[in-house]
């Protein structure tokens, strides 16, 4: 069985430093990604991971948010790869709210939004435009509302039982920030073992891979494994 690659581009200029994480939070709050003053090095951590992919062939579901939107190189690097792009939603707070965010990214994105991921799990809130609470049941009906789908949740896997499809969505994944990982999941080999029954979905972030040697280690192992043991990485 594959494994099934989920990016969430949260950050228009990364986190490897002050000044970096600075200019993304501006960006999230005031959806400047456009102005020539806040380009320089726009979604650089992006490029370096699709290049990344790309050169190891690995295809994924890019979710984007209005504050990363792709610009022209960004959209060849996902077009080379083969990869598909979505929304990485905030503003959650009704179906309303969904829908003009949707139509708002799709408007200046000018790329096809086949899925959507939810940004935040639920407990704080991470910006102006965010609406904290998770509710992935509203998530389920409001994708078939738009007929685009819903394929990845946001909570943590414990173990194997955990990564089966439920409602056409997988309700828990499995996260390289090891934070946000279950003590189970520590050692990737047995990532691995489950990968050979299940489909598995992995969750990374590029600026996390970009400023975070675990981030990005654990990641390249990953992928060494899965290279081992002739599981593929797929696209559902």
């Amino acid at each position: 069985m594959p494994l099934v690659l989920r990016v969430d581009v949260d950050k228009p200029y990364g986190n490897s430093n002050f000044y970096n994480s600075v200019r993304s939070k501006l960006s999230e709050d005031y959806w400047y990604p456009n102005f020539s003053l806040f380009k320089y090095n726009y979604l650089a951590q992006l490029d370096e991971f699709l290049n990344y992919c790309n050169k190891v062939s690995i295809k994924g579901y890019f979710y984007f948010r209005i504050c990363t939107i792709p610009d022209e190189n960004i959209k060849k690097l996902l077009k080379n790869g083969g990869h598909k792009a979505g929304m990485h939603a905030e503003n959650t707070r009704n179906y309303d709210t969904f829908k003009n965010e949707y139509e708002k990214l799709l408007d200046l994105s000018n790329i096809k939004l086949d899925s959507f991921s939810k940004h935040g799990s639920g407990k704080i809130k991470l910006g102006k435009h965010h609406y904290a609470p998770y509710e992935p049941d509203k998530y389920i009906e409001w994708a078939k509302k738009l007929n685009i789908s819903f394929p990845f949740g946001n909570d943590i896997c414990s173990c194997a039982e955990d990564l089966k499809i439920t409602d056409d969505y997988y309700p828990k994944i499995f996260w390289i920030e090891r934070e946000y990982r279950n003590e189970h999941f520590k050692n990737l080999s047995k990532l691995i073992e489950v990968a050979k029954k299940e489909i598995v979905p992995i969750l990374i972030h590029p600026s996390n891979f970009n400023s975070t040697a675990a981030v990005r280690n654990d990641f390249k192992e990953l992928i060494q494994l899965a290279k081992e043991h002739n599981i593929d990485w797929v696209l559902l």
